[in-house]
């Protein structure tokens, strides 16, 4: 009895330790604001309020950010004043991440594929460019191939789909999902998970490849974003984890006809390069160009050659 006894106050104490520290975690995480110049605004979706900045003047062209821990519209700081010089520039922070409204739900597919189809709609209100990256990217083919003509041209960025984040979740992503869901036990595990050391350590080991880009301004850029709204930062990255956000467009990317480019980092890790080729296989009409010296995230660390090359394909006619 005794032994029951210790042992119960031992987990109450932990418990205990654990809610302090998430307490404590949140209240020393500053309030996220926005690096991109321009009208920073709201519209309402079924999801909460969502973010976007609006900036440029001339055809719209719509950024839309990967699904990772911390990612935001951050993502894009080196490339969307450049390209407002151009175009009427947009970039969303989607529901669950950056300054956008976070719920306790699982996210799925369907939720960001709607999110985006009222933003095209709503909010740019006419058939627009688009730059996404990773995941993301698959809900673009998606909408593409249910509303021909929504996007004039595509440009997406080490996309997924096809071998990656393209099947349901597994049992063991259902259990990771489901741990980090839980009160206390589930928030510590993930707030160690988006720690500035846990998020150096990835940023180096797994997103760059010039470790140099992983500096302390970006760190602490995504662990500020990995952490608003408290607890309920966890549930879209916890929902990525857990392959609920997994999205196949095998059967759809054949039918695809607006003119695509894929962007690729040459050294990517967490999506490597040799996944290029299923989608060339699977649509010929897409164009490609592979950025040197590159991770994952080409647009942050080659900014000028990544502009350059979207401008060139945005802005070219298709006629020639």
């Amino acid at each position: 009895m005794k032994r029951r006894t210790k042992a119960a106050l031992g987990a109450a104490s932990v418990l205990t330790g654990m809610y302090a520290a998430n307490k404590l975690i949140y209240k020393n995480t500053p309030k996220l604001e926005s690096v991109l110049d321009g009208d920073k605004k709201y519209f309402n979706t079924k999801y909460g309020q969502t973010f976007y900045v609006k900036n440029g003047d001339g055809e719209p062209l719509i950024f839309v950010h990967g699904l990772a821990s911390g990612m935001s519209s951050f993502m894009w700081r080196k490339n969307f004043e450049e390209l407002a010089k151009h175009f009427t520039v947009y970039a969303i922070d989607l529901p669950g991440f950056g300054k956008s409204d976070k719920k306790a739900i699982i996210y799925k597919p369907y939720m960001y594929i709607d999110v985006l189809r009222t933003f095209a709609k709503d909010v740019v209100g006419e058939p627009a460019y688009v730059i996404s990256s990773g995941q993301s990217s698959a809900y673009i083919f998606q909408l593409e191939y249910e509303n021909p003509g929504m996007f004039k041209k595509i440009v997406t960025v080490c996309p997924t789909g096809i071998f990656e984040l393209s099947s349901p979740p597994a049992l063991n992503q259902k259990l990771l999902s489901f741990s980090l869901r839980t009160p206390i036990i589930g928030t510590f595990a993930y707030n160690v998970m988006v720690s500035k050391p846990s998020i150096k350590y990835f940023l180096k080991r797994k997103t760059y490849y010039n470790k140099e880009n992983a500096s302390a301004y970006v760190i602490n850029q995504y662990s500020k974003a990995s952490k608003q709204n408290k607890s309920l930062s966890k549930y879209a990255p916890a929902s990525f984890l857990g392959g609920y956000l997994n999205y196949s467009i095998i059967g759809i990317l054949p039918y695809i006809n607006s003119p695509t480019l894929i962007i690729w980092g040459e050294n990517a890790k967490i999506n490597t390069i040799n996944n290029l080729k299923s989608f060339i296989d699977l649509n010929p009409k897409i164009t490609y160009n592979i950025i040197d010296n590159s991770g994952y995230l080409p647009q942050e660390e080659h900014p000028a050659e990544f502009n350059g090359i979207c401008k060139n394909f945005l802005l070219t006619s298709n006629d020639s």
